[in-house]
């Protein structure tokens, strides 16, 4: 085989794995997955996987990363000036984001119940980017009294929530609303919603 397709067929399996695991780390949390769980929803050998990452936690910490890398950049591409406003679009733009990839809460309310050193790396490595633009921009906004008074650490959890919570139970919020959470009017409503939370101006 040319050196060309080995590659491809490596970067596919390696692909494959990784949206393998991210199902199988949403339903049933690591602790609840084995490799050949996801080796066998991937179609690829046990063996592929230990050769791409070796453990479940690196394939864990491979697949957080893969999903949230990309929009790292643009949750943290939001300018000073008009604070309530850049918040605005930071709000906007994670609810996007959640609405394409509810699997990373589903995957994060298995890890955010004990601490973990898988929790504490996403903590340092991937989550306090988000947290610490996310603060400056409710502490700016409120300083110019377009935010609502309060902890920014605690608005910003607390919208945390109200954006991710229709996504990451979809089944439950569809049984209880006969609302579809990923449609447009939805996402729309969470957005405003989460901006209304925050005293938006």
């Amino acid at each position: 085989m040319p050196a060309a397709a080995r590659k491809t067929d490596v970067a596919d399996g390696r692909a494959k794995i990784l949206a393998a695991a991210l199902e199988e780390f949403s339903r049933f949390g690591v602790d609840g997955t084995t490799l050949r769980q996801i080796a066998e929803r991937a179609g690829v050998q046990h063996q592929l996987i230990v050769y791409h990452f070796r453990t479940k936690d690196a394939l864990w910490k491979a697949v957080v990363s893969d999903i949230c890398n990309a929009p790292q950049e643009e949750l943290s591409a939001v300018g000073r000036a008009n604070p309530a406003k850049q918040l605005r679009l930071l709000v906007s733009r994670f609810v996007s984001f959640t609405a394409r990839q509810p699997q990373l809460h589903r995957m994060l309310t298995f890890e955010g119940r004990t601490d973990s050193e898988r929790l504490r790396w996403w903590l340092k490595e991937l989550s306090s980017r988000f947290y610490a633009v996310s603060t400056r921009l409710i502490r700016e906004a409120q300083n110019v009294g377009a935010a609502r008074a309060g902890h920014p650490g605690r608005l910003h959890c607390a919208m945390i929530g109200i954006v991710t919570t229709s996504f990451t139970f979809e089944y439950e919020y569809r049984a209880l609303t006969k609302l579809d959470p990923f449609g447009d009017g939805e996402i729309a409503a969470v957005t405003e919603m989460a901006c209304d939370f925050l005293g938006l101006k």
